[in-house]
């Protein structure tokens, strides 16, 4: 697909807009956040494990299952423990897990949500497959849920200090920071929508967002490359033009990438079921923000990097007179050479000018490989002499 690497679109060159619209998105989602805060799970906040078995098996296959455990999930709702965790285990058993009560709820709210959760079961499901018993419950407490939130906060951390390690060796310093910052943005995007969605978050959730962050450092690093190739054929090149041609260039991939992911992901999220669609949504969400911060955010990061360090060494770097003498000559000459010409054949001449610069990215990388070539074909000329020279001096 060359639609985009025909088109002169100056990505780099609207940076700010871009970066401008990730800082309102991830103002918006932390506001939510400090305002409204995480809808946590049983994963996080502890809460009580109950075992459950049947006297007799289910043996409608899948069908089956998912109709009872459909039914077990609105009766959960009318005890309003609809945040609870249901699983069934082999044919005859039932794990379900209830979130923390409060402490305003007495010391006595566990054994009341077991008893009412027991009842409630053998009032729906007590003829089918007779009586249900309580094997056992396991209390999961917050110290739990701390070590749990500790965990992935230790797993984002040292994710990010391997990638800037990969990236530093692999590029640069500079590329290793777009690419911490675009994953850091990335982050922000996912929890700032599902605290905005609600979505409960447990332990799927942390699957879900390394998951993200490994997507997304690949998608980065595949026009890092591209860059990386595209400044060993245009030498001297300005950056930012460099990178506006590599983000097209790679534009088609990105784009086929994502809809070939997001595509199962939208339909997981339809029919999936409600205990997988919390983890299908953090997904699409995340991965849209990785592929949105790619392309918007780490490359822009880069050019205004290279901008900043350009003006820093210009600041650094002290005028010598020789220089100011030579500038004072050359803007003289072309003063006089502006003098003896016609008006009209300088303006044509501008504005050829003016529409050379403005070449796509397809054509600003195909000069930049005839050249490479051109020059492939002089070296091969030298060395054909340099083996032909000590054959002429031996007939000599």
């Amino acid at each position: 697909m060359d639609f985009f690497r025909r088109q002169d679109w100056d990505i780099v060159g609207k940076a700010w807009l871009w970066l401008g619209i990730s800082a309102v998105t991830l103002v918006i989602g932390m506001t939510w956040w400090a305002v409204a805060g995480l809808n946590l799970g049983v994963d996080f906040t502890g809460g009580v494990l109950l075992r459950y078995q049947f006297d007799l098996p289910i043996s409608g296959g899948r069908a089956e299952e998912a109709q009872l455990l459909g039914q077990i999930r609105a009766m959960l709702a009318e005890h309003k423990l609809a945040k609870s965790q249901i699983q069934l285990s082999g044919n005859n058993q039932l794990f379900v897990r209830v979130p923390a009560r409060g402490d305003e709820e007495g010391a006595t709210s566990a054994a009341d949500v077991e008893k009412s959760i027991h009842d409630g079961l053998d009032g729906l499901l007590g003829d089918k497959y007779g009586a249900i018993t309580v094997v056992g419950s396991e209390t999961v407490g917050p110290i739990v849920g701390k070590q749990l939130r500790d965990q992935a906060l230790y797993a984002l951390v040292l994710g990010c200090l391997l990638i800037l390690v990969y990236i530093t060796i692999r590029y640069e310093f500079r590329f290793a920071v777009a690419s911490i910052l675009a994953l850091l943005h990335d982050v922000g995007i996912i929890i700032g929508a599902v605290a905005i969605l609600r979505i409960e978050l447990d332990t799927s959730f942390v699957a879900a967002l390394l998951t993200i962050i490994g997507y997304s450092i690949n998608d980065t690093v595949v026009i890092f490359d591209r860059i990386r190739e595209n400044r060993r054929l245009r030498r001297g090149a300005p950056f930012a033009e460099t990178v506006n041609a590599s983000l097209l260039q790679t534009m088609a991939r990105s784009i086929n990438t994502i809809l070939t992911t997001l595509l199962p992901l939208i339909a997981l999220a339809i029919f999936g079921g409600a205990s997988i669609r919390g983890f299908a949504l953090t997904l699409i969400i995340g991965i849209a923000s990785g592929a949105y911060s790619s392309i918007f955010n780490a490359n822009p990061v880069l050019v205004l990097w290279e901008r900043y360090s350009a003006r820093k060494r210009q600041a650094g770097r002290p005028g010598r007179p020789s220089d100011s003498r030579r500038a004072t000559r050359r803007r003289a000459e072309v003063e006089d050479a502006v003098e003896d010409e016609d008006a009209e054949a300088a303006e044509d001449e501008v504005a050829a000018a003016a529409g050379a610069t403005r070449l796509s990215a397809r054509e600003t990388i195909r000069q930049a490989e005839a050249r490479e070539r051109e020059e492939q074909r002089e070296e091969r000329r030298e060395r054909r002499k340099k083996r032909a020279a000590p054959g002429k001096k031996r007939r000599h």
